[in-house]
Parts: C-alpha cells; sequence; structure tokens
C-alpha cells in the first residue's frame, strides 16, 4: 500500500520538473569534504528551508537503511509510531518502507503501527524528495524505481518514524542499534513566530548548545522537534561525536516578513570534535585569515572575509601565536567562546601582533619573516582536587589556568614542551599569574583544557 503525498503543490511542488529545479537551485556550491551517517534539517516548506536542509543532504551517506526521526504536528500519542506503507510517494516517485525492520522495531521498542499518525503529517513528506534527489535523481514509478536500484547494486529502504511523548534516549536507542547499515535523518525546525532579532538570538543560543552538546539546556520552545534534537545529541555525546553547522536562517529572510518568523538549522555529526574537523579541512583557510587580517591591520584596513564557511561561525576559543625567526613575537589568545571562532581568530591575531604588551607593535617590515600557529582550544572543565599533590596528578597534558581572586594566568598544552615538570609547570603559572612559586591555598581555582594545533 502506497502513502500518497498529501503536501505536493504547497510544501513543495506538484510538478516533478519544477520539483527537481527547486531541489537543485538548493544546492550548495561549497565542496563536501565529509560523509556523514547522520543529519538534523528542518522540515519547512522546501521554497523557505530548502537551502538549509539540502547543505546537510549533500552531506549525507548513502547506506541500506535511511531512518527518518520526525516529530507529530497533529496527533497525540506515546512514544513513536511507525506505518504500515510499503511505499511513501511523491513527484519524483516512490520511496520503498523497510516493513520487516519495522516490525523488528516494534518488538523491541514501546512503539506502535499506523498509518492514521502519518495520514497529514509534513515533517515526514518533506524529507522524501530531497533522500530521492540526492541518491536517486530520477523521476520514476515505484517497480522502476526499485529495478533501477538492484540494477546498479545500491538498494536503500525508508524507516520513517514519528516521535510523540517518549524519552529521547529511546532515538539514542535506536541509532546504537541499528548503526552499521543505516543512515539517519533528524528533523526539527527551530523558533516559532518569535520576531526576526529575537529568533536569531534564541536560535543562534539554540546552536550554541547543539554544538557543545549541552543538551540539558535546550528547552521546548526552542525548537518543534526537541526531543528528536535531543536523542541525536545523546548520541553524539555517547560516541564523542560532534554536530557540525551546515546553514542557519529564517523565514524573514526569505519573505521579507519580520514580525512572525520560523527558524532553521542544519548540522552533520562528525565522528570526532568540531577543533578536529576544522584542523582537517580548514587548516589553510584559517592560516591565511589569520594573515590577510595582519597585512590589513598594517596597512590601515579592516579585513571582513566573505562566504565564511557556516563551522567557522560556531562559537569557539583561540589563540594566534606569532613568531620571527623561531623567537615568540606575540601571542594572544581566548580561553571561553564569546563570538564566532572566525572573528576570535581575526582579533587575537591583530591583537597578537600590535597589543602584546611584551613587544613593540610589529612593524610591516617584520611581516615576511613571521611564522603564524593558531590555538583551537576545547571546552573548559574545573579540575576538583584536595590538595596541591592532587593538582599535580591532574595537570598533565593539558592547557591549564589557575585563578585566585583577581590573579589569572593560562599555560597553553604546548608549554609542557617547554616545562615538562609537573611542579615546574605549575610553579610557573603561579608566578605568571603574580603569585609566589610556593603558593598554595584552598581557595585557589583550576581548570583544564586541550587544544588543537595549526601551523604554517
Amino acid at each position: 500500500m502506497n502513502k500518497s503525498a498529501c503536501f505536493a503543490g504547497s510544501f513543495y511542488p506538484e510538478n516533478p520538473e519544477e520539483l527537481t529545479k527547486l531541489l537543485d537551485s538548493c544546492k550548495q556550491q561549497e565542496k563536501v569534504f565529509y560523509k556523514s551517517k547522520a543529519i538534523l534539517v528542518p522540515h519547512a516548506g522546501i521554497y523557505y528551508s530548502g537551502h538549509a536542509a539540502m547543505s546537510a543532504y549533500q552531506h549525507l551517506e548513502m547506506n541500506e537503511n535511511i531512518f527518518i526521526f520526525a516529530p507529530a504536528h497533529h496527533v497525540n500519542f506515546k512514544n513513536i509510531a511507525l506505518p504500515k506503507y510499503t511505499y511513501f510517494d511523491t513527484p519524483l516517485g516512490s520511496l520503498e518502507v523497510n516493513n520487516r525492520l519495522i516490525k523488528e522495531i516494534v518488538e523491541k521498542f514501546p512503539a506502535v503501527i499506523s498509518d492514521e499518525v502519518f495520514e497529514h503529517e509534513h515533517s515526514i513528506e518533506v524529507q522524501l524528495p530531497f533522500i530521492q534527489h540526492v541518491f536517486n535523481p530520477h523521476i520514476q514509478s515505484a517497480v522502476d524505481f526499485v529495478k533501477g536500484l538492484k540494477k546498479i547494486g545500491k538498494k536503500f529502504r525508508i524507516i520513517p518514524i514519528l516521535v510523540g511523548k517518549c524519552d529521547y534516549r529511546m532515538i539514542s536507542d535506536i541509532m546504537s542499534t541499528y548503526w552499521e547499515n543505516s543512515s539517519f535523518v533528524i528533523t526539527s525546525d527551530l523558533s516559532h513566530y518569535y520576531s526576526h532579532s529575537e529568533c536569531r538570538q534564541l536560535d543562534s543560543y539554540t546552536a550554541t548548545i547543539i554544538e557543545t552538546g549541552k543538551l540539558d539546556f535546550l528547552e521546548p520552545h526552542q525548537a518543534c522537534g526537541m526531543i528528536c534534537i535531543k536523542g541525536l545529541l545523546d548520541f553524539a555525546n555517547n560516541n564523542e561525536c560532534s554536530l557540525i553547522r551546515n546553514m542557519m536562517y529564517n523565514s524573514g529572510d526569505i519573505s521579507n516578513d519580520k514580525n512572525k518568523v520560523v527558524g532553521y538549522g542544519s548540522w552533520f555529526l562528525y565522528n570526532d570534535s568540531t577543533n578536529d574537523y576544522i584542523e582537517n579541512f580548514y587548516s589553510k583557510y584559517l592560516l591565511k585569515v589569520v594573515k590577510t587580517a595582519i597585512w590589513g591591520a598594517l596597512n590601515g584596513e579592516d579585513f571582513i572575509p566573505n562566504n565564511v564557511p557556516a563551522v567557522l561561525a560556531q562559537y569557539g576559543a583561540s589563540f594566534v601565536t606569532l613568531n620571527k625567526k623561531g623567537n615568540l613575537r606575540g601571542c594572544i589568545g581566548s580561553v571561553y567562546p564569546t563570538k564566532p571562532l572566525i572573528l576570535d581568530l581575526i582579533d587575537n591575531a591583530k591583537n597578537a601582533a600590535f597589543h602584546d604588551p611584551r613587544f613593540n607593535p610589529l612593524d610591516i617590515t617584520e611581516f615576511e619573516d613571521l611564522q603564524i600557529s593558531i590555538s583551537l582550544l576545547s571546552s573548559i572543565e574545573r579540575i576538583n582536587f584536595k590538595d596541591e599533590r592532587d593538582l599535580l596528578s591532574k595537570i598533565y597534558p593539558h592547557g591549564v589556568i589557575i585563578a585566585e581572586r583577581e590573579r589569572r594566568a593560562v599555560y597553553l598544552p604546548v608549554v609542557w614542551e617547554q616545562l615538562p615538570e609537573r611542579d615546574v609547570f605549575l610553579n610557573s603559572l603561579k608566578e605568571k599569574a603574580g603569585l609566589p612559586p610556593n603558593y598554595f591555598s584552598k581557595s585557589i581555582e583550576a581548570y583544564k583544557f586541550d587544544a588543537t594545533y595549526i601551523t604554517e
């Protein structure tokens, strides 16, 4: 039995050629460096949220099962619901449902099988044209769809799941259970019906939570699919993965109606830290940005980069270190993320060149001799300790911050290369903070972090 398309002609074009043209127009020209098994995308009309969704779908890895987790907007139920349908139709053809796997899921997890809850639900249907367009970009019937995939040896089936009132950890558990041969689409719009400026502020806060994995700070009013988002974040946290931003905007940016808007954002799952992703794929770009910012300042110009990759718009903390012929020439940074990483790096580059109190401002004649090093900092974690001996046992090989009232100092992890003995490292850090090297008190605070290095 086929599930007919209910929203063709409203959420997206009913004409196959028009729909294909719209999906093509949503594709991003930026190179895709990484294919992911899980993405987070919006589910509004493709005219509005299509660019955000497609930017993530271009990163989605094809597997034999494609799970779609979406919030139910019209029917109330507990836990999750799955369909009896064998195919879901769109103007681009039919997508086969993995009914065998659905029966297995119902046996393992608290769930119901019901076509009724899917009948007028847009959150699932809006995803289907993207899946068809990215993985099998042809207009075809259900029979041709299956034959065509068999012919090229690549067959996939969908597992549509509507999420009701349930524990978000169920989503994480299902992802873990079926991870090996599956890809996962998690869908949620962001804030609803705030003003344009309020939406941008709230969605930026939500994005920071998503990107740092602090799911306990998420509230229902921030997104319609909050349970879905929490389930993805729980899986990411349990598997030491990160969510990398693709794109974020709101309906007011499309329609120019700024009064009551809906926020859209998209991310893909990366199997390591965000800093690791940036190091792997954007090292040359960041070194060029830092160098250009310093050169611009030397010539009295403010450097503002265009078309910044979305991952570099995520909040981040960084240090910029300048060396000249092997000797330190300036080092300034931030230990807490207070702005987008790209802006943090530009500010720190100029501060290291012109405002490090240990050195005179950089002269234009020195520019060609500079060697640039960038440090991308992880989140800060407080160190709990009983005494100084306990503290010494916990600081290596991390970057360390100590604070005693208004006195504060930080060493990057790289300092261990110069000060490999723990007591010497800590005593030197105390002196940097303006404390005696043998100073210790119960009120002293210590924090640790790690860093990813990018050097010329």
